[in-house]
């Protein structure tokens, strides 16, 4: 690691540099060295130097005015930070583009400048730095420069922030007809939206504070626009996750203009506050804004993350709302899952003798695949059909759920007891529904093969396929820790899938199409709604368990084809090809309660596996943070408080403050 040079060295090797720019790179290339959690305490020792040093602090507080007034301001105020209007697919060839063969810079404009100064690679130490030291620097840099460099400093900024404001606007009232938007929310082609409105206020603004005439009646008038245009986003996009559907492009123009109404807010409260310090806080906002959109211009993952959020809380909202049903809070609840999973075990058990019947087909390593995976997809489908409950389709479900929870209370101070409460009744309804599969499954695998061995005089399995049996939930020799780890990544992207096509058919309006189709011309108007509406309501699950199918019978084929020992262990068809082998071949007592535990392993790393790969999605397509800490002793208290409650729902849940106070009040 190169040694960081001291503070005063730098500001005596100002007066060495030939010109504004190279004083200005000396300062940040010393602010880079080191490592970057430091960044802040070297600001503040270069802080204190030119504190100490009056003359070196004038010559760099002039050099960034001069600088300042040198270059174009207005394209950083009007593109860092905010998505242009090119497609995602072209900023990403253009953003890896530039990475292999950077652009030449060009230092009449800040966008290039700053790249000059501030790389990908310095994000970090800029995120290290608070505002608080920038404003000790903002500080001492007025207090040096000349009072004239000050003035037409400040005059030259008022100018390029008046014309970034207009620009802005203009750019969110040409939204308005995108058709996206007009698809999401037709009124905007038939009222005069706040867009628009927008548009014409600032105009008006604008021209009131280059001729310092603004009234504050106008400046009222303006934020009440900021408002409605702020509410008008928010209500687009609550429709189209809620009802319309999202595509990617209408997902990114709401990001985009989030971010145009966002910036202009801020470039109004650099014009508009009056007092410095007011003004200088929005000031350094605005600068710790721009030097991280520097950091990330050439970053592909931050701006396909940012472009798809919208689109990801649709697919996740989607997910959201299947969750909600797997979530039992009462005992009604409570049984209603315990039904289906066993409704959904009966199945397993028939579609695991259906599997390894087609595995005695010797058919080759394609065919094969092809109708194991034809076999789990269309019982999966069966299974949703008959309203039944597989325990590993829960977790990708209800982590989305619990991600909706933790946006909601984030700003909480009892969020964490709250999710604790509903963490427990995750994990106790999804240990539930496994017992209700695993039970079912080995009920219904004992019974076919008693049924098998009385008809036919033998067992389901030969002694060389119970041998294989028992050996494949072998957790060491069998590999079936890593094989149920493969199946939850499976169960999560099948989740992700099922919320795609959910949001696939709000945005095709599946039903209105189902409805109007040549094909169901023959059928009643009343019958073809009803059909239209069951495939659009069931369109994602059913896709998403065919495809959870496809995945688990092609997973074998694909290590064939890769030369790599690929497979899956799912709990249920685990349990249920443990009771076939074992009433096959029944040994003891001993080895029926290990290959139990196996199987309860394997359903511990398919749930968990999935969840935990959901909640991280769908906490990330919320913008919000879980504090594990936190929920993690709430859990363990509630635990003390009612150890009952990870096996049984109570149904008399904990009254809130205003509950309990309108009963002490009640005689």
């Amino acid at each position: 690691m190169p040694a960081i040079t001291p503070a005063f060295k730098v500001i005596d090797g100002f007066s060495l540099c030939a010109n504004d720019t190279e004083r200005l790179d000396v300062f940040f290339t010393y602010l880079r060295e080191g490592e970057p959690k430091l960044a802040e305490l070297r600001l503040e020792q270069l802080v204190l130097a030119l504190a100490n040093s009056p003359s070196q602090a004038a010559l760099f507080a002039n050099s960034v005015c001069n600088e300042a007034k040198k270059i174009k301001l207005s394209p950083a105020f009007v593109q860092l930070g905010i998505f242009s209007k090119n497609g995602l697919v072209t900023d990403i060839f253009r953003r890896l583009y530039n990475k292999v063969n950077p652009p030449p810079k060009r230092c009449n404009d800040i966008n290039d400048l700053l790249s000059y100064f501030v790389g990908g690679e310095d994000k970090a130490w800029v995120k290290a730095i608070s505002h608080k030291c920038w404003f000790k620097l903002y500080r001492l840099l007025v207090k040096s420069a000349a009072p004239e460099a000050i003035r037409s400093t400040g005059a030259y900024m008022k100018s390029e922030l008046c014309y970034s404001l207009e620009m802005l606007s203009i750019w969110i009232a040409a939204e308005e007809l995108d058709p996206e938007l007009l698809r999401i929310d037709r009124r905007l082609s038939e009222v005069d939206s706040p867009f628009i409105a927008l548009q014409r206020e600032t105009h008006q603004l604008v021209n009131a504070i280059k001729n310092d005439t603004l009234d504050p009646k106008d400046r009222a008038h303006f934020w009440v626009i900021i408002e409605q245009c702020q509410q008008q986003v928010k209500r687009i996009r609550a429709r189209g996750i809620n009802q319309m559907g999202f595509s990617a492009h209408a997902s990114r123009m709401l990001e985009r203009l989030d971010q145009t109404l966002n910036r202009m807010v801020l470039l109004i409260q650099i014009l508009d506050f009056r007092h410095p310090h007011q003004k200088a806080r929005c000031v350094l906002n605005l600068w710790r804004q721009l030097l991280i959109s520097v950091t990330e211009r050439n970053s592909v993952r931050a701006i396909y993350r940012k472009s798809t959020r919208t689109f990801a809380q649709s697919v996740t909202q989607n997910k959201s709302n299947h969750g909600e049903h797997y979530i039992a809070k009462t005992k009604n609840d409570y049984f209603k899952i315990l039904r289906g999973a066993c409704g959904a075990g009966v199945i397993i058990a028939l579609l695991a003798w259906v599997k390894m019947y087609i595995e005695t087909l010797q058919l080759s390593p394609l065919n094969n695949a092809l109708l194991v995976s034809l076999n789990y997809g269309v019982g999966f489908m069966l299974v949703h059909i008959l309203h039944f409950t597989i325990a590993t389709k829960q977790p990708a479900m209800t982590a989305a759920n619990f991600a909706a929870h933790v946006e909601k209370n984030k700003q909480g101070r009892t969020r964490s007891k709250k999710l604790a409460r509903l963490l427990i009744n995750v994990n106790r309804s999804q240990w539930f529904a496994v017992w209700g599969n695993i039970t079912a499954a080995i009920i219904v695998s004992v019974l076919v093969s008693l049924l098998f061995s009385h008809l036919y005089g033998n067992p389901v399995l030969n002694s060389e396929q119970v041998a294989y049996q028992t050996a494949a939930i072998h957790p060491i020799h069998g590999l079936a820790w890593l094989y149920a780890a493969i199946a939850g990544v499976w169960l999560f992207l099948s989740g992700i899938i099922t919320g795609i096509l959910d949001n696939r058919a709000d945005y095709i309006e599946l039903k209105d199409r189902l409805i109007g189709h040549p094909l169901f011309r023959a059928i009643s108007l009343q019958r073809r709604e009803r059909i239209a509406l069951y495939i659009h309501q069931n369109y994602g699950a059913l896709g998403g368990n065919f495809i959870f199918g496809v995945l688990l019978g092609m997973t074998s084929y694909l290590g064939y084809l890769i030369d790599v020992p690929l497979d899956i262990r799912h709990v249920a068809f685990s349990s249920s090809h443990a009771a076939y082998a074992h009433i096959s071949d029944y040994q003891s007592w001993l080895t029926v309660l290990s290959s139990l535990f196996f199987v309860l392993m394997i359903g511990f790393i398919n749930l968990w596996v999935s969840f935990g790969l959901a909640l991280f999605v769908a906490l990330r397509s919320r913008n919000c943070e879980l504090d594990i800490a936190s929920v993690r002793s709430a859990v363990i208290n509630q635990i003390k408080q009612r150890p009952t409650s990870l096996f049984w729902p109570n149904d008399h849940q904990p009254l809130t403050k205003s509950q309990s106070s309108s009963q002490r009040r009640t005689p």
